[in-house]
């Protein structure tokens, strides 16, 4: 927890965590990216692939959807081996461009109501659309290093030029911008804001941290459509 607000202050944003118990959201499509490194999050797309950020490209690294606690099984829990990792031809460890990748998995995901793929988007999505913004995030009760809870909030994308203003923006090619409100309601750490769906299709997907200030920076999916469906086209 204590690495969750120093995170947060990192940010220069202030999380407020539920008195109550932590209500789990619905975000079927999330999938936990688990290595002996850094957590991240995917998201299934097919029964069989993953899209990710490039940066999870991690040892040792597992696939793990539907229920995330470990103190409560409810079936839909599954583990996967990826049998492949395709990381966008120009990635770079020094660069944050073209942060993407796909992960095919060594046997299809067994849909459940846990576990769904989500659509790509297939345009760009037009200023001051209202997006949701879902990731992982670690329950009260979770001490622990990994999360526990799917959470999603909304947010309001920004133009290209708005974008492009902002270091973040300038800093990153095919990006995405959102604005976060100054405030939540709930923790969030550096995993959670992970994806960005518009419209019931994935648009933007993190390029690993908080950008600092009110400003989410994403890599923009539309711009690798083709790329991504003739890599994965085998399934």
């Amino acid at each position: 927890m204590k690495l969750i607000l120093y995170l947060s202050i990192l940010a220069g944003t202030t999380f407020f965590a539920h008195s109550s118990v932590q209500k789990e959201d619905h975000a079927p499509y999330l999938v936990y990216l688990k290595s002996h490194f850094n957590p991240c999050v995917g998201v299934l797309i097919k029964t069989k692939w993953v899209l990710a950020p490039a940066h999870c490209y991690l040892p040792n690294l597992k696939v793990m959807l539907g229920n995330l606690k470990s103190r409560i099984r409810d079936g839909t829990e599954q583990t996967i081996n990826p049998i492949q990792i395709v990381r966008y031809w120009n990635y770079s460890h020094s660069s944050p461009q073209d942060d993407i990748m796909l992960i095919k998995l060594d046997k299809p995901a067994v849909l459940n109501h846990k576990v769904q793929p989500l659509p790509l988007a297939t345009r760009n999505v037009q200023p001051g659309t209202v997006c949701l913004l879902s990731g992982l995030d670690w329950s009260q009760e979770n001490s622990g290093r990994h999360p526990d809870l799917r959470q999603n909030l909304e947010a309001p994308v920004m133009s290209d030029a708005e974008c492009q203003k902002t270091e973040q923006g300038r800093s990153h090619r095919n990006s995405l911008c959102v604005k976060f409100v100054k405030v939540f309601s709930r923790i969030f750490g550096e995993v959670a804001v992970a994806t960005v769906i518009c419209k019931n299709k994935l648009q933007g997907i993190e390029v690993g941290h908080f950008m600092g200030g009110d400003v989410g920076i994403y890599t923009n999916v539309y711009k690798y459509l083709s790329w991504i469906e003739n890599t994965a086209k085998d399934s």
